[in-house]
């Protein structure tokens, strides 16, 4: 007789969409203030009516069934629904918010099962009409459920970068379904940005423990915990099964209601008649004896079973397990903290490692040790778990958040910056050690309770200010490094250098610390100096001449220098009929002592010489030129030098 599953779930990547809404209303049952919020934005593109193997059903009916069946499982969340592309084709304006998170749960459910995908993939429009959705409401999320980045020539990375800076706690959780490998980085830079995960989901098999993961993005109102609940009998099977089997951690525990997956064999066999993924299974089985394995995360167990013809029976398969949910928060009644990573080890080897502030996993009882780091904070604890334990852990950072920016003068962003924050340290040299520092010049710092001294640094000035944060706490700081704009440019032979006369420029800082500042090649030179004394040099390399100024640079005062590299231009031509019509001439410019100091060929020359007296003579096969002469600063002349 043919083996036929009344509940059996099909396992599909899209599921991990659903599991990350488990804990969802189905309909408007009373909200606390603290409920979580969450948006999920399903792909209403064309190419979600793509198939998964090894079903070979198409990715939007798989988020249809699994959304529709789990969002009606009773919690306090707020849920809203945003879709793309599920209305006109080649559209890329074509963004959709169906239901805000206050909307009536039929109003989410009704427009996902009529859902039609056609057009283009706005993402990136998508994430940004989530977080406007979200606004002010925390606990929060955005759930994105797509099979490919954004097509309509938008940066997703930098929307979710955008999305951190302006709505810290909201972390964004992507699936991404069948998505091409070149493609992959765009999405999972969404979820990296804000604190969230990436799943890569390729088919509807052999993702167990990625499915196992996506619990972990239940919507959970705070103090709930995702695991076990009443009631500890399990409901008989429905009409014309023969077969329920529900877990539970312990025997005669409550019975779980995170989804497990589910494999039925026969008897000692190893091939797999049937599967599910679901918190139990309902079967219709021939009388015969099988084994029933139920597997969450690394927890697995198989027992055998008999069935008698025309018996219809309920297990429950104990786990021998625990179940653990930690939240890593910066002060008490806080938000977990979406930077902090932690680590679950075992006799020194990891068992997972989580980033967003929560980790959520099933155990074998054992002592683990628990780490979780978040900035400057690290903070140890020792669990011991025994079979039946389902325990919540709030582990206290007791840190908070440093928002730096630094600006210049003009009270535009730097540029070139590097923010540092340093602790008093009686041990270091100066009585100070730097515990972080970042090159972007607005940066955001995770620092325990404590006193700090933050700066910045530009490769032209620095400014430091002394700043407290307390648990829990934000702080904002704006460093101004007093910067004041300065322009420096020569005069070469009395006059602006031609576009072929570049000058090297130097800037050294002569009180103070006495620094090189700046190095610069060109006609001109801006930039931007700290109130001070300098020294600017001013050299025409090809003339190896070369002039000093020292200028003082004043708060909010710009300041213009002007070097004048004393000197003057001489044009050499031969006289007429000196030399042949055809053959290069070679000049040379020796100075009082008969050294020379500058060379040329051509049919004439220009030189740039400092004041002085020289003599210039000329080459050319059997023609020989010489002449004396004097150059004056700032003037310009043409000699003429015939044979002799």
């Amino acid at each position: 007789m043919r083996l036929r599953f009344l509940r059996l779930i099909r396992i599909a990547g899209l599921a991990a969409a659903s599991l990350a809404v488990i804990a969802l209303a189905a309909t408007g049952a009373a909200r606390s203030e603290d409920a979580p919020t969450t948006m999920i934005i399903l792909d209403g593109s064309g190419s979600m009516w793509g198939r998964l193997a090894p079903d070979n059903r198409a990715k939007i009916d798989i988020a249809r069934e699994k959304l529709g069946a789990l969002l009606s499982a009773p919690s306090k969340a707020r849920v809203g629904l945003i879709a793309f592309g599920h209305r006109r084709r080649g559209d890329c304006n074509d963004v959709e918010l169906i239901a805000p998170p206050d909307a009536a749960r039929q109003d989410v459910l009704d427009p996902i099962a009529k859902l039609n995908p056609k057009g283009p993939g706005p993402v990136t429009a998508a994430i940004k009409m989530a977080a406007d959705a979200i606004a002010q409401s925390r606990p929060a999320q955005i759930i994105v459920i797509a099979d490919n980045a954004d097509n309509c020539r938008q940066d997703s990375c930098a929307a979710a970068r955008d999305i951190a800076k302006s709505s810290p706690g909201v972390a964004i959780q992507v699936i991404g379904v069948g998505v091409p490998a070149n493609e992959r980085p765009r999405l999972a830079c969404v979820a990296e940005a804000t604190g969230g995960r990436y799943y890569d989901i390729t088919d509807s098999n052999g993702l167990n423990a990625a499915l196992d993961e996506t619990t972990k993005l239940a919507i959970l109102s705070p103090g709930e915990v995702a695991g076990a609940t009443e009631p500890t009998t399990p409901p008989p099977p429905p009409a014309g099964a023969s077969l329920r089997a529900s877990a539970a951690l312990v025997e005669g525990g409550p019975l779980l209601k995170v989804p497990l997956t589910w494999r039925v064999y026969k008897t000692g066999g190893t091939t797999v008649l049937g599967q599910g993924f679901d918190k139990d299974i309902s079967v219709k089985l021939p009388a015969g004896e099988y084994d029933i394995e139920a597997e969450l995360g690394g927890i697995k167990v198989r027992r055998p079973i008999k069935i008698a013809d025309g018996e219809a029976q309920s297990i429950v398969l104990p786990l021998d397990a625990a179940h653990l949910a930690v939240r890593a928060i910066a002060a008490k009644g806080a938000t977990p903290a979406t930077t902090a990573v932690l680590t679950l080890s075992s006799s020194d080897a990891p068992v997972s490692i989580q980033r967003g502030g929560m980790l959520d996993v099933y155990l074998k009882p054992a002592n683990y040790s628990l780490i979780v780091v978040d900035g400057t904070a690290r903070v140890s604890q020792t669990l011991s778990l025994a079979a039946g334990d389902d325990k919540p852990v709030d582990i206290m950072l007791s840190t908070g958040t440093l928002k730096v920016s630094a600006t210049g003068g003009d009270g535009k962003p730097l540029s070139d910056v590097l923010l540092t924050v340093e602790t008093d340290d009686p041990e270091s040299p100066n009585g100070r050690r730097e515990v972080a520092r970042s090159r972007s010049s607005d940066a955001t710092f995770s620092l325990t309770e404590g006193t700090y001294y933050i700066g910045a640094h530009s490769a032209n000035g620095s400014v430091s200010k002394r700043v407290g944060i307390g648990a829990g706490q934000s702080v904002s700081e704006t460093l101004a490094v007093k910067l004041v704009p300065v322009t420096i440019s020569a005069l070469v032979a009395g006059a602006a250098p031609k576009a072929d006369q570049n000058i090297f420029y130097r800037v050294d800082r002569i009180d103070g610390d006495r620094v090189s500042i700046a190095r610069a090649i060109g006609p001109a030179l801006s930039l931007d100096l700290s109130p001070g004394r300098y020294r600017v040099t001013a050299s025409l390399a090809v003339s190896h001449l070369s002039a000093s100024q020292e200028i003082a640079v004043e708060d909010g005062k710009p300041a213009k220098a002007v070097i004048d590299i004393a000197s003057g231009q001489v044009n050499f031509v031969p006289a007429a009929g000196a030399v042949p019509a055809f053959g290069d001439v070679y000049w040379e410019v020796s100075d009082t002592s008969g050294m020379p100091i500058w060379r040329a060929t051509g049919s004439e020359a220009t030189a740039v010489l400092a004041p002085g007296k020289y003599t210039v003579r000329f080459d050319v096969r059997d023609k020989h030129g010489k002449a004396a002469f004097e150059v004056r600063a700032g003037e310009s002349q043409k000699i003429e030098i015939g044979p002799g």
